[in-house]
């Protein structure tokens, strides 16, 4: 008797302690931020670095593609919902990127239910202005009926000592074309953009494989070297067919 006793004592004492500890236990009170994701989490959640701003060119992308859909990831701060939440947006007066030209935004930007991470999806347009200035785009995260936005606090970025915004992000683009790093001018000759979208035309080479270093796949000496040869080829039937090749400042088409 006297040793049920005793574990009736102990019993109702853990039951005591556990109620306790589910007190100390408090629900999340405060508002519900929304923030750029990246400023806070890397990318690729490993070693990319935090940014509050990117940029891309159309520089190396075949002619025929006259728009990219560019997605900026959004992160709420506090309670998930079972329903659509409106994100309110808006572009900064510093932009230089004009809406209808340059871009176009969702009509509806929406956190949806049950997300804590979700994206904004950017039309970037690529414009004739674009070959010869860089456009920029400056999207501001604002308060409305569902999000606050409190997290305005700027970090320092660890690695490049750079302070950054959670809710203001700047995209900037361009088409200029310049000569990418996996062009190997000793092989290929002097870069042009005639001569770059015929050979990736004639062999179906994807133009943006010449962001990457030499080296890189698709782009090994063999390779490059083959690519030479294929043009050197081509370029003299051309010839001697009467169709010669000239660039667009006159001068004949060559590789060397």
């Amino acid at each position: 008797m006297k040793k049920i006793l005793i574990l009736s004592i102990i019993f109702v004492s853990f039951l005591g302690f556990t109620s306790c500890e589910k007190e100390e236990i408090k629900a999340y009170e405060d508002t519900d931020n929304i923030y750029f994701s990246n400023a806070m989490f890397a990318p690729n959640k490993v070693s990319a670095p935090l940014i509050d701003s990117t940029g891309f060119s159309f520089g190396l992308d075949n002619p025929a593609i006259t728009q990219r859909i560019f997605k900026i990831p959004i992160r709420v701060q506090g309670r998930l919902s079972d329903v659509d939440r409106k994100v309110k947006l808006t572009v900064d007066p510093t932009s230089t990127a004009v809406e209808g030209t340059h871009f176009s935004l969702p009509e509806n930007i929406v956190m949806h239910a049950g997300q804590e991470v979700d994206t904004i999806e950017v039309t970037v347009l690529r414009a004739p202005d674009m070959k010869t200035n860089a456009f920029t785009l400056v999207l501001n995260l604002e308060e409305n009926e569902f999000f606050t936005t409190k997290m305005q606090t700027k970090v320092v970025n660890a690695l490049t000592q750079k302070t950054m915004s959670f809710i203001r992000y700047k995209l900037t683009f361009d088409d200029k074309l310049t000569q990418p790093s996996g062009w190997y001018a000793p092989y290929l000759g002097v870069f042009t953009a005639k001569k770059f979208f015929l050979m990736c035309g004639l062999m179906d080479l994807d133009p943006s494989m010449f962001a990457q270093k030499l080296g890189a796949p698709g782009l090994s000496i063999p390779e490059v070297t083959y690519y030479q040869n294929f043009m050197q080829r081509y370029l003299a039937d051309q010839k001697k067919s009467g169709n010669t090749v000239y660039e667009d400042d006159g001068t004949e088409m060559s590789f060397p």
